[in-house]
């Protein structure tokens, strides 16, 4: 169960720092004159959504899923928590349309519409430790 738990927080972790370097990324799309540096950004936006939060988002799911079968877990703040992952899922889809949505614009948003995404992962993510740290024996 040891490792169960292992891969579980360390699968968590890239996921929400992914959740918060993608808007980042965003961002850097709006100040990307065009050109061989924004496909370059492009190419890594793509990289990071595709080949490293998701995949990590996938498995801290399927782990912590497992963890809850396994420890027969409940109650009240076992809901908000699942609650404020399943915020975590949305979220994560909303980078991958923005993805989507930036295609080969640039410009499409200004920097600072970007950086404002930053806002749901710095909610989200403390309420979830919150609830972890919180949970009841």
């Amino acid at each position: 169960m040891a490792w169960l738990k292992g891969l579980h927080m360390v699968t968590l972790l890239v996921w929400c720092a992914g959740l918060f370097y993608l808007p980042a990324l965003f961002a850097a799309h709006a100040d990307t004159a065009g050109g061989q540096s924004f496909r370059r950004l492009r190419v890594m936006t793509r990289v990071t959504f595709v080949a490293v939060t998701s995949p990590a988002a996938v498995l801290a799911i399927l782990s912590g899923s497992a963890l809850v079968y396994a420890t027969g877990v409940s109650g009240a703040w076992m809901a908000l928590k699942l609650v404020a992952v399943s915020l975590m899922v949305l979220f994560h889809l909303y980078c991958g349309r923005v993805l989507a949505v930036l295609g080969d614009t640039p410009g499409l948003r200004s920097s600072a519409a970007h950086f404002s995404l930053l806002l749901a992962p710095t909610l989200l993510i403390p309420t979830v430790l919150w609830l972890v740290l919180g949970k009841p024996l």
